[in-house]
C-alpha cells in the first residue's frame, strides 16, 4: 500500500523516461542552481550559486527516504534531482551512500554536470550506480545562449571536468542533451559537440528536447525529423528518448491529494504522467485533480495541445520556506 505521508525531501514515484518509474529524493530547495536553463520544467532559477553547502539535513533526508522505501515498491531507480543541482549540496555523497546502505534499488544522479570540476563532487557521485549530466553545448556562445549559466562557469571548465569523472567513475554516466529549437541545434554546434563527446567516452547519449512546459515562453522542441539527423552523426551508443509509457500494477486503487500536490510542487505534469506514477485508478487522480483546483492548491494549462497541472506559486513558495527554514540565510 501506498503511503499517504506528507513527505518534505521525497517526491514521486515519478514517471521518467529514462530511468522508468523512479522515487526522487530533492536534496536543494527551488530553485538554487548554477544554471538558469531556458527550457527549464521546474522554472527560472533564482538563486544561482557555485559554492556547495549542505542546505537541509544529511540525516533527515536519509531517514525520509527509508521512511518511504517501507511504502514504494517495484520501483525502478532513487534518483536524486528535483528542485535545483543537486550537487550544491555538500552532504550529497554521505546521503547517496547511506541509501545505498538501505536498499538495493539503483541509486541515479540527475545533473547538470557543471560542477564535476571539483574533486569532491567528482567523488560524491561515484556513490551512485549511474550518472546522468547534460551537456546542451560545447561553445561558450551556445552555453550561455541556452544555459544562462552563472557568471564564472565556462563550458571548457565543464567539459575537463566530464573527461575527469569519466576516468574516475566505474558506474554508468548517460549523458543528455536537450535541444531547443534555433538554440542549440545548428549543424556546426553539434558537429562540434560529437568531437567532445568522443573525448568524454559516456556509456549513453541520449537526445532529448523541449516536451515539458519550459520556464521561458518561445522555446520550442526542434523536430522528430532532426532528432534523428543529429541521431546519425553521433555513434551507435545515442538513443533519442522516447515517452513514458509504463504503468504501475494494479492501477485500481485511491489516488492521494498529499503525495500528488507534492509532485506537481516541482513539476508540471498531465494527468497520463500522474497516472503512470501513482497506484490509482485514472478515475481517482482525475477527483484528486479536481479537489486540489477546487482547494485553489493547483491551476491547469495547454502545452503543445495537452492538459497540465502544477502547483500555485504560493503553493509552492510556502512548501519550500518551510523545507529551508532558515538555513539559507544562514
Amino acid at each position: 500500500m501506498e503511503t499517504t505521508k506528507k513527505w518534505n525531501y521525497i517526491f514521486g514515484p515519478v514517471p521518467s523516461r529514462r530511468l522508468g518509474l523512479s522515487l526522487g529524493v530533492d536534496v536543494i530547495p527551488k530553485k538554487v542552481c548554477t544554471l538558469d536553463c531556458v527550457y527549464c520544467e521546474v522554472g527560472a532559477t533564482d538563486k544561482r550559486a557555485l559554492h556547495r553547502r549542505e542546505y537541509f539535513p544529511a540525516e533527515a533526508i536519509i531517514t525520509e527516504v527509508e521512511d518511504a522505501l517501507a511504502g514504494y515498491t517495484k520501483l525502478d531507480h532513487i534518483s536524486f534531482s528535483g528542485s535545483g543541482e543537486p550537487t550544491l549540496n555538500s552532504k550529497l555523497g554521505e546521503i547517496i551512500r547511506a541509501v545505498k546502505q538501505i536498499t538495493s534499488i539503483p541509486v541515479a544522479v540527475i545533473t547538470n554536470g557543471t560542477l564535476l570540476f571539483l574533486e569532491d563532487v567528482r567523488y560524491d557521485l561515484t556513490a551512485a550506480d549511474v550518472v546522468l549530466p547534460s551537456l546542451d553545448a560545447v561553445t561558450q556562445e551556445v552555453f550561455e545562449k541556452i544555459d544562462r549559466p552563472h557568471p564564472q562557469l565556462r563550458i571548457e571548465t565543464i567539459i575537463e571536468g566530464l573527461k575527469e569523472f569519466r576516468e574516475e567513475y566505474k558506474g554508468q554516466i548517460w549523458l543528455e542533451i536537450m535541444f531547443a529549437k534555433g538554440f542549440n541545434d545548428q549543424e556546426v554546434e553539434v558537429r562540434k559537440m560529437r568531437e567532445v563527446i568522443k573525448e568524454i567516452r559516456p556509456d549513453k547519449v541520449q537526445l532529448n528536447t523541449v516536451i515539458r512546459p519550459p520556464s521561458e515562453r518561445g522555446v520550442e522542441a526542434v523536430s522528430q525529423s532532426r532528432l534523428k539527423e543529429i541521431q546519425a552523426l553521433f555513434d551507435e551508443h545515442c538513443e533519442i528518448i522516447g515517452t513514458f509509457d509504463k504503468h504501475s500494477p494494479g492501477s485500481s486503487g485511491t489516488s492521494n491529494s498529499t503525495v500528488i500536490l507534492t509532485l506537481l510542487e516541482r513539476r508540471a505534469m498531465t494527468l497520463d504522467g500522474l497516472t503512470s506514477s501513482q497506484n490509482a485508478s485514472r478515475e481517482s487522480i482525475v477527483e484528486s485533480l479536481r479537489t486540489l483546483k477546487d482547494a485553489g492548491l493547483i491551476v491547469s494549462f495547454i502545452h503543445q495541445d495537452v492538459e497540465h497541472y502544477r502547483a500555485k506559486e504560493a503553493a509552492k513558495a510556502k512548501q519550500s520556506q518551510k523545507r529551508a527554514g532558515s538555513r539559507l540565510s544562514k
